[in-house]
């Protein structure tokens, strides 16, 4: 079994106790959040019991749910000295679909580690849910699928506040910490965008350069899979360009064969993608952001056009968990530096193939 930490800003399915979140935005705005856990069993992570976070906004002092859930996370953390995970999913993801996701993405992380094998992963895991239902097929651009992958991308925009929020809660909680001489736990804060989630994390980054004079660095590794985002986001204020401001390293994970996005691009009318092409213009990356092409070793894996290798293909899996540990870009195992495109190629072996 394993337990995800939850915050949505989904409509639930009723008011009190509810066990599922919907497809449509919460009652009380783009910007209302729900938070709680959810224990995930079963051998296809299908069998799972919800929990939300109890809250009274009435009460003296008030009750919030974001304070509990950051508390029982501050707590796991301290006493079993894990990192934890902030996943943000991608379009097509239904509430459960996101924990089920979320458990999923657990599991092969804290797998067997071929690289450090006494010493496998152990992780938070926690997901950040938005509003998806559309797909993103190779069909019709006036089809029914793609005015569903385009109302996702709407849904994904407007979530932007809503994580924004989250963002800034989480900010305020960690200097609370520190500020009250509160025990720290001395672990770290990492964030993986798949898919369409990068474009909520787009959203979310300019939501709070509004709200604040200076970004705050609270995230160590931010991982981008299959990124559902223009290829020249970094360049441009307006995108991710401020990202790696908030986080010690950023990783852009892509492959050129990707179906899915090879349609956003081609017949959704986007630009090139981020998750295909990777950065547009590669030399001119902050220092702290590194391109990771997938290409070769999904296509000797699997299906070449796949859109899920984060979790379906082991070697890309084994390259993040060096990620997340912390490992030096240049001492990574199994990467081979391609420096007139800046960028690393993902190799089948694990030999270092960078000095």
């Amino acid at each position: 079994m394993t337990r995800i930490y939850f915050a949505t800003n989904r409509r639930p399915n009723r008011a009190v106790d509810p066990d599922d979140f919907g497809s449509n935005f919460s009652d009380d705005g783009l910007a209302n959040l729900r938070f709680g856990r959810a224990e995930v069993s079963g051998s296809n992570f299908d069998q799972i019991q919800i929990r939300v976070a109890s809250e009274d906004l009435l009460a003296d002092p008030p009750v919030l749910g974001s304070q509990a859930i950051f508390e029982q996370v501050r707590q796991q953390m301290a006493q079993t000295g894990e990192d934890t995970i902030i996943f943000i999913h991608g379009f097509n993801t239904s509430f459960r679909g996101a924990l089920s996701q979320a458990a999923r993405l657990h599991q092969v992380l804290t797998a067997n580690d071929p690289i450090e094998p006494t010493r496998p992963l152990r992780l938070n895991m926690c997901v950040f849910s938005w509003p998806s239902d559309g797909s993103l097929l190779l069909t019709n651009p006036r089809s029914r699928d793609a005015v569903a992958y385009k109302n996702d991308r709407l849904d994904a925009a407007a979530s932007g506040v809503a994580f924004a929020r989250a963002f800034l809660k989480m900010a305020d909680f960690i200097n609370d910490i520190n500020q009250n001489s509160q025990p720290r736990c001395n672990q770290r804060l990492h964030l993986i965008a798949h898919s369409m989630g990068a474009y909520v994390l787009r959203a979310a980054l300019q939501e709070v350069k509004k709200q604040v004079v200076q970004l705050p660095r609270i995230f160590d590794q931010v991982l981008l899979t299959a990124a559902d985002e223009d290829d020249d986001a970094f360049d441009f204020d307006y995108k991710l360009f401020s990202l790696p401001r908030i986080t010690r390293r950023t990783s852009v994970y892509f492959n050129r064969n990707d179906l899915a996005l090879w349609a956003s691009d081609t017949l959704k009318g986007n630009s090139p993608r981020l998750g295909s092409d990777g950065p547009m213009q590669p030399q001119q990356l902050p220092r702290n952001v590194y391109p990771i092409d997938c290409t070769d070793i999904i296509s000797r894996i699997t299906d070449p056009t796949e859109h899920g290798y984060f979790t379906t293909v082991p070697r890309v899996v084994t390259d993040m968990r060096q990620v997340i540990r912390n490992q030096i870009p240049d001492e990574i195992r199994g990467r081979r530096y391609i420096p007139e495109t800046n960028r690393y190629r993902l190799l089948m072996g694990l030999d270092p193939q960078n000095r």
